[in-house]
């Protein structure tokens, strides 16, 4: 026995399992054993040894050395990649050894936390979206290596998720032993087999044949559809992170992908995924892989048309952003401009390749041969409104405005005008009676019968004239220059309208009107497009932000609501008018002083200057009624709102800071004030119910019977500046200056536990969750924790994210969704299940947030801070994401989306069912 254990400990190791931190230590000596036991029986050595560090090992001054001998004797390394991993100095030091001295074709990743995210382009890791992998494997495979993802499951005693360590193991033996998961399932089934021979043998019974086959058949259809599921939970996470990776790039595709992964594999990191993709900025982008130089709305507003250097032309959904069919190839250069025809039906492209195309755009197909112009490189064509005429601009020395015949395709007498040096541009006036053409410093108007000059030519400045266009009356051109300037002219008379519109920006691109006449857009070179008003001679609002380098032009469309702009930085982006802003994003409005959230979400009151409080109604975004105007209204003090939202309470200079309830309809004080006792007002809330009433001052907290205006009971001893009662209003919350949280019975006025101080600074917020199972606490220090109400135990590991003290935490109203705002500026959402962050930051505030909430339903996000002002985000995609998504798509994720966008493997399900 003695030379058989000498023997044992001289064989290898099949794998080395390489891991950091507590969250892998607990599981990881189960899945040693699940490995070793694979396909064999009980009563048989395992086929697979497994070095594991944490109990193959005993500790001593030889650490390392006995860490090395086990990489020396192990065939495989497997690394159980996690943002803990990935900052280990052991698990960097193993990987180092195994590099140096075996090949990284052995090396298996498992992702235990984080992401593993493969750049096809790059043919690496994207070291920016991968937060899992290790620094030193960067640049070191050559192709897309063997990954897996930490599979989770349900046990059946109802606790929370835990490693499907089963299924784990069995992806790693079959790595190991070089075989198929299928076929090492098969070794499982034989030996079952074998055993049951024995035992049909031994019983020599016929029933017991029957009961014997009959569990054969059992154990193999559990088998395939365990097999089908950990096949389907493995493509349901490469779908996920195909999402996360497509997110900025290809908007429709991260969306499909996420529905998709849902729909395979319904988990929670699934559904988070369906979360990120529905909240996802990117929308009202269109990516493309090049610059784009020109954008166009078709007649009925529900196509945009996109030209850009690949020399492609494309067609998308207004509505969903997403690509409609494959682009069009004929150019072999750029794309300078593209026009739709007068019914939407065609659509023309220029290039820098010298011609300008026709197209169908029910046939998706070239109409006859190209435009040829031999005019040099084509910087414009335009579309006569009646759609029979062509007009391009480009920089040939034959001529740079030439005339052509859209039936016959030919060009209709002699070029007109000079060279244009491949800044040119061109416009037809709306009844088609006339076009301008820009070339050099000069803007002519030309009559489009005779072709004559309309008098002489019109000048900016001595800079290029890079863009002319007519407003929808045709009464007024405008025409921009390299230098920032935009000038406007009468067309009748030619007569100047005012001095040149001009910005700290240079260089516009391009000028559009929109389709009423009151402003016209302009794109810069810094990236920014504008809006002018032209009655008024004043830019509109702020500039439109968000391309990071040259707008190169603007459109709008039919309608007036939407802008769209494309830019060098290979997007075009599609803003809303009316709020100037990126679909997509916030939008905001003024307010001053302490602001206070209705409990229901539906009422936001805000203290200004000179004691006065504004109502506004979050639906509508339009204030209630007249503001309330009181000397008696101390707006630097803690507000409160009833759930109904129609009483406000307040605290009082005049009657030495006491509560004062305010009926915000009438502006009326409602009964005697609430005396404020011995110290200032901290903090105020109501019940559920309106009926009762919590304060804090000074060293205690009083509970109110708003009827009587009588206190209820005892003083509750503690120190308090945050309070919040239960949905059923029988306990009290409230932090303490241990940065704990006080649970109170609000009828016995007693103490009935508190959440153990795991914070480390001052909590700033506490909410209990709708069902009034979960306690939600924000703290200075960065951190948001979910306790469990009923033990006071923290659940899983807090929220972190913010860069700053978090200043505020609410659950939206079916209690899946946290919003908090913190002191980095940024509000953030978070999937209460997953306890992970949805989408990117909610971005906008110059200061700290102060404060956050759901509007009704869940639908809006109100965050205020300290730079006065309130913002407010549309979240209604987060209420049911599912839901959103194929609303959003609006059909277009059918059975050929599956097959473009799903890996084989799993079966075709309805991604939107009806």
């Amino acid at each position: 026995m003695a030379r058989r254990r000498r023997l044992r400990a001289e064989l290898g190791y099949g794998a080395f399992l390489s891991y950091s931190g507590e969250r892998d230590r607990g599981w990881l000596p189960h899945l040693r054993r699940a490995i070793e036991k694979q396909s064999r029986p009980w009563y048989k050595p395992p086929r697979i040894r497994v070095f594991l560090d944490d109990s193959s090992i005993s500790i001593g001054p030889q650490l390392w050395g006995k860490i090395e001998a086990g990489l020396a004797r192990s065939d495989w390394l497997v690394v159980m990649a996690s943002p803990e991993s990935k900052a280990s100095v052991w698990v960097d030091r193993e990987i180092e050894w195994w590099l140096r001295h075996k090949s990284v074709d052995t090396i298996l990743l498992l992702v235990t936390a984080g992401l593993l995210v493969w750049d096809e382009q790059r043919g690496d890791w994207d070291p920016e979206l991968s937060t899992a992998l290790p620094a030193r494997l960067l640049g070191r495979f050559t192709q897309q290596p063997v990954w897996k993802s930490l599979a989770l499951r349900q046990p059946e005693n109802g606790a929370g998720p835990v490693p499907d360590v089963d299924g784990i193991a069995l992806g790693i033996a079959s790595v190991v032993r070089g075989l198929a998961e299928e076929d090492l399932r098969s070794e499982g089934i034989r030996d079952t087999r074998r055993n049951l021979r024995t035992a049909r043998i031994t019983a020599a019974v016929l029933g017991l044949l029957l009961l014997v086959a009959s569990t054969v058949s059992v154990v193999a259809l559990i088998a395939r559809a365990e097999a089908a599921r950990q096949r389907d939970h493995a493509v349901a996470q490469q779908l996920i992170g195909q999402s996360s990776f497509l997110a900025t790039r290809d908007p429709f595709g991260a969306r499909l992908k996420a529905l998709a992964a849902w729909r395979i594999d319904p988990t929670p990191e699934s559904r988070l995924a369906v979360l990120n993709a529905t909240a996802n900025p990117a929308s009202g982008l269109l990516a493309h892989s090049w610059p784009v130089k020109s954008v166009a709305f078709s007649p009925d507003a529900k196509t945009i048309a996109t030209g850009s250097d690949d020399g492609l032309v494309r067609l998308w959904d207004a509505a969903t952003q997403r690509k409609i069919g494959d682009a069009y190839i004929g150019h072999h250069q750029a794309v300078t401009s593209v026009a739709f025809g007068p019914s939407g039906e065609t659509l023309i492209s220029s290039g820098f390749d010298g011609t300008v195309r026709l197209w169908s755009i029910a046939d998706h197909k070239q109409i006859g041969d190209a435009f040829d112009a031999r005019a040099g490189m084509l910087s414009s064509a335009a579309l006569s409104p009646d759609g029979k005429t062509l007009v391009l601009v480009g920089d040939g020395a034959s001529g740079s405005v030439q005339v052509w015949d859209v039936a016959t395709h030919r060009r209709i007498g002699d070029p007109l005008g000079g060279r244009a040096y491949g800044s040119g541009s061109v416009a037809f006036s709306p009844d088609g009676k006339t076009f301008a053409t820009g070339a050099g410093n000069e803007v002519q108007l030309w009559d489009a019968g005779s072709h004559a000059p309309l008098g002489t030519a019109l000048t900016i400045s001595d800079h290029l004239v890079s863009s002319v266009s007519f407003s929808g009356d045709g009464r007024t051109i405008a025409a921009s220059d390299t230098d920032g300037n935009v000038q406007l002219w009468e067309t009748a008379t030619r007569a100047p309208i005012g001095k040149p519109f001009t910005a700290d920006a240079r260089w516009v691109d391009s000028v559009a009107f929109s389709p009423d006449g009151e402003v016209f857009a302009a794109s810069y070179a810094d990236g920014s497009v504008r809006l002018w008003d032209i009655v008024g001679h004043t830019q509109v609002g702020a500039p439109l932000t968000g391309h990071i380098s040259n707008a190169r032009a603007v459109a709008f469309s039919p309608d007036g609501s939407t802008l769209a702009s494309a830019s060098d930085d290979t997007t075009v982006r599609l803003w809303d008018v009316r709020a100037q802003r990126q679909i997509g994003t916030s939008v905001g409005t003024g307010a001053q002083g302490t602001t206070e959230f209705s409990p229901r979400g539906h009422v936001l009151a805000l203290g200004g200057s000179a004691s006065t409080v504004r109502f506004w109604d979050i639906a509508s975004r339009r204030q209630i009624g007249e503001p309330l105007v009181s000397r008696d209204v101390d707006t630097g003090s803690p507000f409160a709102l009833s759930p109904d939202g129609t009483v406000l309470a307040t605290t009082s200079f005049a009657s030495n800071y006491d509560v004062t309830l305010w009926d915000i309809t009438t502006h009326r004080r409602i009964g005697e004030p609430l005396p404020a006792g011995d110290g200032n007002i901290r903090a105020m809330a109501f019940s559920p119910d309106g009926k009762s009433f919590a304060t804090s001052g000074g060293n205690s907290v009083r509970l109110w019977d708003l009827a009587t205006r009588g206190q209820i009971g005892k003083e509750l001893a503690v120190s308090s500046w945050r309070l919040d009662f239960s949905p059923d209003g029988r306990t009290l919350a409230t932090n303490t200056d241990d940065d704990t949280v006080a649970l109170w019975d609000v009828a016995t006025q007693r103490r009935i536990g508190e959440t153990p101080p795991s914070h480390t600074a001052q909590i700033n917020a506490v909410t209990f969750s709708p069902d009034g199972t979960i306690l939600a606490t924000a703290s200075r220090d960065s951190t948001v924790r979910l306790w469990n109400v009923a033990t006071r135990e923290q659940i899983g590991e807090p929220l972190t994210g913010h860069r700053g003290g978090v200043t505020s935490v609410a659950f939206s109203p079916n209690g899946r969704t946290l919003v908090t705002g913190s002191m980095d500026h940024t509000v953030r959402l978070w999937d209460v299940t997953t306890r992970q962050q949805i989408g990117a930051p909610l971005e906008g505030h110059s200061a700290d947030v102060t404060g956050a909430g759901f509007g009704p339903g869940g639908k809006t996000v109100a965050a205020w801070g300290k730079e006065n002002t309130v913002r407010l985000w549309d979240t209604e995609a987060t209420v049911d994401p599912v839901d959103s998504l194929c609303r959003w798509a609006r059909g277009a994720f059918d059975a050929g989306r599956w097959r473009e966008y799903v890996p084989a493997g799993p079966a075709f399900q309805p991604l939107c069912p009806r």
